[in-house]
C-alpha cells in the first residue's frame, strides 16, 4: 500500500463547500486507507494500492457523489513532491516568502506555451515549469495577481489546484509522518 496526497480542485470557494470531516468519512467509504486531511483547501493523505491515476478518478468520482460537485483530484506521492521541491527554480522565494510562491498541480500537460500567460504577468509574477507542475512567484501576493487559476486553465488548456510553498512542505511531511 502506497501512500498519496491528493489535492482537491476549487473547493472551499465559490460556494463549493467539501467539509473536511466528510471528506475522510467519503475517502475512507471509498476503500482509502488511514484518510486525513490537512488545512481546510481540499488536502487530503491517503494509503492504497491503487495507481495515482485510478485513485484520482476513484476520489473524484466519490467526491461527486457525496458533495455534488466535481473537483480534479491531482494526487502524488511523496516522491513526486520531493521532485516538486527539488526542481524549485526559485530557492529565494521559497526560503524568504514561502507564501508567495506556489506550485501548481497540473493533471496533465499543457497545450500551450507559458509565453500565453505573459500579458496576466503585470505585477512581475514570474512562471516556470516544473515536474507536473508550474512554479509561480507573486513578488505582490497572489491575491492581487490578475494571473488566476481560470486565466492559467483557459490559455494553457490544462487544469491545476494551486498550493502555497508552505503547503507543499506540510504535505510532504504528512505524507512521511
Amino acid at each position: 500500500m502506497k501512500r498519496y496526497a491528493g489535492l482537491l480542485r476549487a473547493v472551499n470557494v465559490g460556494g463549493r463547500k467539501v467539509e473536511m470531516a466528510r471528506l475522510r468519512a467519503v475517502a475512507e467509504a471509498a476503500g482509502f486507507a488511514e484518510p486525513r486531511t490537512l488545512l481546510a483547501s481540499g488536502n487530503i493523505v491517503f494509503g492504497t494500492g491503487l495507481s495515482t491515476a485510478e485513485a484520482a478518478r476513484a476520489l473524484e468520482a466519490a467526491i461527486e457523489a457525496e458533495f455534488g460537485l466535481f473537483s480534479d483530484v491531482m494526487v502524488r506521492d511523496v516522491g513526486e513532491l520531493k521532485a516538486v521541491v527539488g526542481a524549485n527554480p526559485f530557492p529565494k522565494a521559497a526560503a524568504e516568502e514561502p507564501n508567495r510562491l506556489m506550485a501548481v498541480f497540473l493533471n496533465g500537460e499543457p497545450q500551450a506555451g507559458l509565453e500565453t500567460l505573459e500579458s496576466a504577468c503585470v505585477f512581475g509574477e514570474e512562471v516556470r515549469a516544473g515536474p507536473g507542475c508550474l512554479y509561480i512567484r507573486f513578488p505582490q501576493g497572489a491575491g492581487q495577481s490578475k494571473l488566476s487559476n481560470v486565466v492559467m486553465e483557459r490559455r494553457l488548456r490544462v487544469r491545476g489546484t494551486a498550493r502555497n510553498w508552505n503547503t507543499v512542505g506540510k504535505l510532504i511531511a504528512a505524507l512521511e509522518a
